[in-house]
């Protein structure tokens, strides 16, 4: 059985040896973010016990591996691509509960300031919540929406919420305005790792269905106290607030996935009016700019150019977008020698977040971005296996214009040479350094 929520979920991963605790006093905003960024090159999730003006403990890189993604899936041995495109292909209705855990501290007096809410980068305008699903209800389907937005700190019960007017949750939001209904939206924080990544899909659905279909039974919700929204029920934190449409504040900087600070800009506040949580909650928190915030968004993604690479080619097999969302690694067993640039071109027209399409063979190690360069310096015929594909849609923040011209490479062997490009490969791989080694003896 799959966790039903975040702490046996850490559980799991602490027994693994894959958490680390650290019980040292950390201050939130000078320290947190330079111990969260190591840690993802151990490959460990972090939980800081004794954060600075917080007596609330908090988690991070709860998904900084795709090993640990493909655990929490339980994907098996199936691509993960691959298996999370035949889920999210139909989802499975939530069911409603009458109560719980979530609501065991109801706070109506909001300070924000309790939750140890992390600044990231020295530039940053503030502190912003970054691991939190902001979730809205269509007033005409009924349906719900799931998302993430940009959330800084305005003040006790105030964020600055940045909403991309191309999302179905800026939708909802003009919506409800237009019927003249409160514009509500509440605030999940400390979740599993299957919401998170339903939250993060392209779907016509509504997400926590899609999070009911990856996790192969319907996601149980609780209503929330004072507005008119359906929250994940297994949640650590539920912010509970309302968009002030006539109110703006400056809102920014704040490093992004990009590894630049998004601009500042007027955005709408979200004022919180009620907190519920758990007997001593869990923060949980997303690094800015990190591998896990790249898993995060690529994963799902990774659905939607597997979908439009088969539209072209049956002989696609795995795709990745990681370890940097905008290059997108194709592996295909070709047939024809235009297959794999058909397929690239068609990925980069239905797929805006990629600015880098490469096609390698089934020898090539997709996740290792060393093994992919190897391909595009000893297989691409330059001259003709890479092009600059221009005027296609790129993503929302371009505003010079970097991102509509894309590159596309094609690296894979010609099909009647293929005899001359197999991989030198050693013998006896599955050896032991180390069983042949002595001890070392100290006189």
């Amino acid at each position: 059985m799959i966790e039903k929520d975040l702490r046996s979920y850490l559980q799991k991963m602490e027994e693994a040896g894959e958490l680390l605790r650290i019980r040292k006093e950390v201050d939130r905003v000078k320290e947190a973010s330079a111990l969260l960024k190591q840690s993802v090159g151990k490959g460990k999730a972090l939980l800081f016990e004794n954060l600075s003006d917080s007596s609330m403990p908090a988690v991070g890189n709860t998904m900084a591996s795709r090993k640990w993604i493909v655990k929490a899936l339980q994907c098996g041995e199936q691509s993960l691509a691959s298996w999370f495109t035949a889920r999210t292909s139909n989802g499975i209705p939530p069911v409603l509960l009458e109560s719980s855990s979530v609501k065991e501290v109801v706070e109506d007096s909001v300070d924000l300031s309790k939750l140890p809410i992390f600044t990231f980068y020295e530039k940053d305008g503030g502190p912003y919540i970054t691991g939190g699903i902001g979730i809205q209800k269509d007033p005409e389907t009924g349906k719900q929406n799931a998302g993430y937005y940009s959330l800084q700190l305005m003040g006790k019960n105030r964020l600055g919420l940045h909403m991309l007017e191309q999302t179905h949750g800026f939708e909802i939001f003009q919506k409800r305005e237009k019927l003249g209904l409160p514009t509500e939206m509440a605030i999940a924080i400390g979740l599993h790792p299957i919401e998170m990544l339903a939250a993060a899909t392209h779907t016509p659905l509504d997400e926590f269905e899609v999070a009911g279909s990856l996790r192969g039974e319907a996601l149980e919700l609780v209503k929330c106290d004072g507005i008119d929204v359906d929250v994940p029920a297994h949640a650590e934190i539920i912010l509970e607030g309302t968009i002030l449409a006539d109110e703006k504040e400056a809102e920014g900087p704040i490093g992004d996935w990009l590894g630049y600070y998004a601009l500042v800009e007027d955005r709408h506040i979200l004022r919180i009016d009620r907190i519920t949580t758990r007997k001593d909650p869990i923060y949980q928190s997303v690094m800015a700019g990190s591998a896990e915030e790249n898993l995060l968004i690529s994963v799902p993604r990774e659905t939607d150019v597997l979908n439009a690479a088969k539209k072209v080619s049956p002989a696609v097999t795995k795709v990745s977008m990681d370890p940097f969302l905008p290059i997108c690694i194709i592996q295909i067993n070709k047939t024809a020698e235009d297959e794999a640039m058909q397929v690239i071109n068609t990925v980069l027209e239905d797929v805006p977040f990629i600015n880098i399409c490469i096609t390698v063979d089934e020898d090539v190690d997709i996740y290792n971005m060393n093994d992919v360069l190897w391909a595009v310096v000893t297989r691409s015929h330059f001259e003709e296996d890479v092009s600059v594909v221009s005027d296609l849609l790129g993503f929302a923040r371009d505003p010079f214009g970097v991102y509509k011209s894309k590159l596309a490479i094609d690296a894979t062997y010609p099909l009647e040479h293929g005899q001359h490009f197999q991989r030198a490969k050693l013998l006896n791989t599955d050896l032991n350094l180390d069983d042949y080694l002595e001890p070392v003896i100290n006189n």
